[in-house]
């Protein structure tokens, strides 16, 4: 998320964690807050843990001066539904390419999940804003040194970067995989969607080699950047961006929910959308 000046971006790197935090356990699964070294860094790390097997890994980044916390609800969400769900508490400025690619890394030579349970063998990529940059950073990475692994991309209304078509063209690969995406309305917090005609090239690459892999849509006028982050964001975002509201969001996280499971189970998701969801064609 673009948002303000750069000084604003010490106020939201939250949650440092100590390696193995108690974690908080319902009927859906625990969260454990987590450290993950990653190169000479080491990053405060929310795993999700679902309580039966999980369907997949869904690293879900959060955006730009946010955090973890900002996507508690989709998150959660996403567990019950039966996803292995982990988000960095890392700076997202340009959506942190090099963090993106130690963690890809990371992720490859990783067995296991906090509570010992075997890490999921398919990697779902998703973010918000410049989160979704960091998220097709790490897809890049992973078609690089593990291809069979990468399921595809979510994207809640990405911000584009200079190596965003790049790293997206590689996680698509002409369609071969799902890249999914959801944008609101043009606006100064997601750069006047920025990032739409680079996902429409992907979508003509992807009909072009007679593949469907790519779904677009648009929420309708008066969504938010931040309806992703629902009732878990901030004054910083309703300054900005104005405030999220609860319809938009519900219809966000269904998304996000039923794409995710069709992602984990190599399914081409519905095309009946909720509310007022209109497909970008």
């Amino acid at each position: 998320m673009r948002l303000l000046a750069a000084a604003l971006l010490g106020l939201v790197l939250a949650g440092c964690a100590s390696r193995a935090r108690t974690p908080v356990a319902d009927r859906d699964g625990a969260v454990v807050r987590t450290t993950i070294a990653l190169g000479d860094a080491t990053v405060a790390a929310l795993w999700y843990l679902p309580a039966g097997e999980a369907s997949a890994l869904l690293v879900l980044e959060h955006g730009f001066t946010r955090h973890c916390g900002h996507m508690r609800g989709t998150s959660r969400q996403l567990m019950a539904a039966g996803l292995m769900v982990l988000c960095l508490d890392a700076p997202m400025a340009g959506g942190n390419p090099a963090l993106a690619t130690a963690l890809a890394r990371q992720l490859v030579a990783t067995r296991d999940a906090p509570d010992g349970r075997a890490l999921p063998r398919r990697i779902i990529v998703a973010g918000h804003s410049a989160g979704a940059v960091f998220a097709v950073a790490l897809g890049a990475t992973l078609d690089e040194i593990a291809p069979e692994r990468l399921a595809g991309g979510l994207l809640f209304d990405p911000v584009a970067t200079a190596d965003f078509e790049t790293h997206l063209r590689a996680v698509s690969a002409a369609g071969r995989r799902p890249v999914w995406a959801a944008l609101a309305p043009p606006h100064r917090c997601n750069a006047m969607s920025n990032a739409w005609p680079a996902l429409r090239r992907i979508r003509d690459e992807a009909l072009a080699a007679q593949r469907d892999g790519f779904v677009g849509v648009r929420l309708a006028a008066g969504a938010t950047h931040a309806d992703i982050e629902g009732e878990d964001s901030d004054w910083l975002a309703a300054l900005a961006c104005g405030r999220p509201q609860a319809a938009p969001t519900a219809q966000l996280r269904e998304l996000a929910v039923g794409w995710a499971h069709d992602m984990a189970l190599g399914q081409r998701p519905e095309l009946a959308l909720p509310g007022d969801t209109l497909p970008i064609e």
